[in-house]
């Protein structure tokens, strides 16, 4: 493979500006020179393996510098006490590419939580997927000096909710001792780079005279600082639960009994003595998973303990201590299993070994990685047989060997004849679930619409409501008018009733006439009678004054 071939298709930052101070003034504490400090830690790699090596740069290079052929950008501390190693496991490189961030670009204690989950999720069997992680875990992104808008530093992962114990509250002196690790091999080229389509500057496909997408290599995550994470909001990162499958709720409730389970954590001083409260009460707190005391396990089999004897917290201490101190001594002790790699499409992880004894029976035997590891068997590969199984086989007559190959070859057909027929009635399932789907795909869109409709008509009924509430409102206004109206009608009856003629009046028409006369006329006909009266009156004093009527004789009195 060539390195500069591989170095032009890997985009790389050349400006460093967007990047916060403290990064990107932190001088390295391993500079090149000839006598390489005493606290250089290079053990890097998975124990027979030689893929890779460790670089000391210049004193003018920075951790969120770019570096040509493969380099990556490492802290010292990831290797030297959180055990990371190289190659990196799927869970790893999924995660660094999920984020869009390089390695040092996460802080180191978030480097602890990979680890830690990774342990766990192999010991309770669960599928360390990126959505169950990223369920457990958000991001937070750390502020630089002075709150500059303009300046990106390292992000961190933070709990949504707690399982997992910090590594260490406060990392001193992590940034300033860092290195450049390298692919040196093709195998350690494969780790870090995967055949895909080449792009041109607007992110489309490049295709070839006959149409197929040209193929070039290309970096599994980011291999130096980049600003493609913070252009994303922090919260785009996380998977919520209404996100997860069913698989993953269950593993999620696994790892919360798991934990739940965990008795409190008892408080005590430098000597071992009880710290109690007021009213004598030892004091505790809640336990979680101790991420460190994981991490400082050199087997799989020491870390398994710690999980198993977590209620028991200083004597799984102890035990790690005696077994370190007699590897110190020039014991022998089994080192930690390789890590099998996971089919990218499921994101699920198969750790442990085979544990195999002779004459017993094991608790579990791990099959070898067939779908994921598609090259177990190519013109490569050397089949061996294990000593005590030649041995056997040694000492095995031709007839003896007829019949295994006959036994063998009866259940090879016993196998055909049960995956066919499994085939068929997994098919039948599929084909089931298909139309299933399909049937649910169209309820969907009924009830997508039926959803609608209610929506209207609700709002419909809302403001036929609104009206109904008006309408009624009025009515009792109307009432009210209608009530102040009849009262007001009543006190002016009673008014209306109080006013009659007085009996001056009554006295006065007496008076006038005396003989009630003109007592039932109307007061047209009075009107009438008094113009006929008038009349008369008229008519007689001009008969007087013609001489018609004698005026009568006068009485002495009048005389």
């Amino acid at each position: 493979m060539a390195d500069e071939g591989v170095q032009r298709r890997i985009p790389v930052e050349d400006n460093i500006d967007w990047v916060a101070d403290d990064p990107r003034t932190t001088p390295n504490k391993f500079e090149f020179e000839e006598n390489f400090p005493e606290d250089l830690f290079t053990d890097i790699e998975i124990p027979g393996h030689a893929d890779w090596e460790v670089r000391i740069l210049g004193a003018r290079q920075r951790i969120c510098s770019t570096f040509k052929n493969g380099g990556l950008p490492m802290y010292q501390i990831a290797f030297e006490h959180m055990g990371l190693r190289l190659p990196l496991i799927d869970l790893e490189v999924a995660i660094f590419n999920h984020l869009e961030l390089c390695p040092s670009q996460l802080d180191p204690n978030s480097l602890a939580f990979f680890r830690a989950f990774e342990i766990v999720a192999a010991h309770l069997q669960l599928a360390p997927t990126i959505s169950l992680f990223f369920h457990l875990f958000s991001i937070q992104r750390s502020r630089p000096r002075g709150n500059v808008t303009d300046k990106c530093g390292w992000v961190s992962l933070k709990h949504h909710k707690k399982f997992f114990d910090i590594f260490e509250e406060s990392l001193r002196g992590f940034k300033e001792k860092w290195f450049v690790v390298r692919p040196i091999t093709s195998e350690g080229w494969k780790s870090i780079i995967v055949r895909g389509p080449k792009r041109d500057d607007e992110g489309k496909v490049v295709r070839g005279s006959d149409g197929k997408p040209v193929e070039v290599d290309c970096e599994c995550f980011p291999f130096c600082w980049s600003t493609k994470h913070y252009a994303r909001e922090a919260k785009s990162f996380t998977f919520k639960k209404g996100a997860l499958s069913k698989e993953e709720l269950a593993d999620l409730k696994a790892l919360e009994d798991f934990v739940e389970e965990f008795p409190p954590s008892l408080w005590e001083d430098n000597e071992g003595n009880p710290i109690c409260d007021e009213e004598g009460y030892q004091l505790s707190s809640k336990k979680y998973i101790n991420t460190k005391a994981q991490l400082k396990c050199a087997t799989r089999t020491e870390a398994e303990d710690v999980l198993s004897e977590m209620k028991n917290t200083q004597l799984s201490l102890r035990k790690l201590q005696a077994e370190k101190k007699r590897r110190e001594t020039g014991g022998t002790s089994s080192s930690m299993p390789p890590k099998v790699s996971r089919t990218e499409a499921g994101g699920s992880s198969v750790v442990g070994g085979y544990r195999l004894m002779p004459r017993r029976p094991t608790e579990e035997f791990v099959i070898p990685p067939a779908m994921g590891h598609d090259c177990m068997m190519d013109g490569k590969t050397r089949m061996k047989i294990s000593d005590a199984d030649q041995t056997i086989l040694a000492s095995m007559g031709p007839e003896s060997i007829r019949n295994v190959v006959a036994e063998s070859s009866v259940a090879v057909f016993k196998l055909l004849e049960v995956v066919t027929f499994l085939n068929g009635r997994e098919c039948k399932y599929l084909q089931e679930r298909d139309e299933a789907l399909a049937h649910a795909k169209g309820f969907g869109d009924r009830l997508t619409a039926v959803e609608k409709d209610l929506s209207s008509e609700t709002k419909a009924l809302k403001e036929s409501q609104a009206k109904v509430a008006q309408l009624e409102k009025d009515l009792r206004d109307a009432k009210e008018e209608e009530g102040k109206l009849k009262e007001r009608m009543g006190e002016l009856e009673e008014k209306l009733s109080s006013m009659t003629l007085t009996s001056a009046a009554d006295e006065e028409e007496k008076k006038v006439d005396p003989a009630g006369t003109y007592a039932n006329f109307s007061p047209a006909g009075l009107i009438s009678k008094i113009y006929e009266l008038i009349t008369e009156g008229m008519n007689e004093m001009k008969e007087v004054r013609d001489g018609q009527i004698a005026s009568p004789p006068l009485d002495e009195d009048e005389a």
